[in-house]
């Protein structure tokens, strides 16, 4: 579970004279002593949320915002995602989502967005004071209300932590509103896709009539084993998803500088052409996944199949990078 950053409310901190008057001007300071408002009644140390990325600042508004809203307020959806520490594919600049009783509901505003489809004993867990939806609860929920293209990539995520896709069709009511989109979401969803980028890869070689690809296919090449990303078999093509924390994040680095990672992946590039059968490789970067008519044409060179007229399961762009 990821936690939040620590939260001073003036319900609690009175009785040391920070009452909510004193709490709302240390707002407005600019050095030691600042707080940043996280929610109604809700602050939290101006340095701690300014060295914090984005996705532990979203989670902190979210234990912010259902601290106010009460016991019978369930995080879900994408906030429940954040917590569970599941991927978002258009960053966490977004709403708080809960599930609450049909009495408490109102409209939706800019920082809360309500939902009302009951949530059982089975389907509610706890992160230390948060009443939040399991995992499989949460996927289902992103399936039914959001594009396939979220749905894929968190619905990945949950299989690779070992959720069964038995599991995920549990969570999904028969009668449920957006039942049909949540079923296609579990049918695509494959915990072998790496990353949360290979996941919106599926998809978007689904929209745009591709193959469907071999997934971590293993080559041997002089006693070294290759898995790549994507293998097309009868096209001869091997694409690899490439992002900036392969160059960046020390989980990939391995003690290596930036330089040496590079040349390492120019050298397996290099073996894997001289695999049999295999004719090209393509690496496509995350950014390129959000322009189907050019991705399309690249394909097209390499020998790929593609739709003229790509399928978009997008309901609108995403250009923010996940975390």
């Amino acid at each position: 579970m990821n936690e939040p950053l620590p939260i001073l409310r003036a319900s609690t901190t009175r009785e040391a004279g920070l009452d909510a008057s004193t709490l709302r001007r240390r707002t407005r300071l600019h050095g030691p002593g600042r707080l940043v408002r996280a929610g109604p009644n809700a602050f939290v140390d101006g340095a701690a949320w300014d060295a914090a990325g984005p996705r532990q600042r979203y989670v902190t508004r979210v234990y912010a915002r259902l601290g106010r809203l009460g016991g019978r307020a369930t995080a879900s959806h994408a906030s429940a995602a954040a917590v569970h520490g599941l991927p978002s594919l258009g960053g966490w600049s977004i709403p708080v989502h809960a599930t609450v009783p049909e009495s408490m509901y109102r409209a939706r505003t800019a920082e809360l967005v309500l939902h009302t489809r009951p949530v059982s004993d089975t389907e509610r867990t706890r992160a230390g004071d948060l009443a939040i939806t399991t995992i499989p609860r949460t996927v289902i929920d992103i399936a039914m209300t959001d594009d396939l293209r979220t749905g894929v990539v968190v619905a990945d995520s949950a299989l690779r932590r070992g959720i069964r896709r038995d599991d995920l069709w549990r969570a999904l009511h028969p009668s449920a509103r957006g039942r049909a989109r949540a079923a296609q979401v579990v049918e695509l969803a494959d915990g072998r896709s790496g990353s949360p980028a290979e996941s919106l890869a599926r998809v978007v070689f689904r929209e745009l009539g591709l193959p469907v690809p071999v997934l971590q296919q293993e080559f041997v090449i002089g006693g070294r084993r290759s898995a790549v990303d994507f293998w097309f078999p009868d096209e001869g093509v091997i694409v690899e998803i490439d992002g900036r924390a392969k160059y960046t994040q020390e989980r990939y680095l391995g003690g290596r500088d930036q330089t040496e990672v590079f040349i390492d992946e120019k050298r397996r590039h290099a073996r894997l052409l001289t695999v049999p059968g295999v004719r090209t490789v393509l690496r496509v970067e995350w950014r390129e996944l959000f322009d189907l008519d050019a991705l399309a044409l690249r394909f097209r060179a390499a020998g790929l199949p593609c739709a003229v007229r790509p399928v978009r399961s997008a309901r609108h762009p995403a250009t923010t990078p996940m975390r």
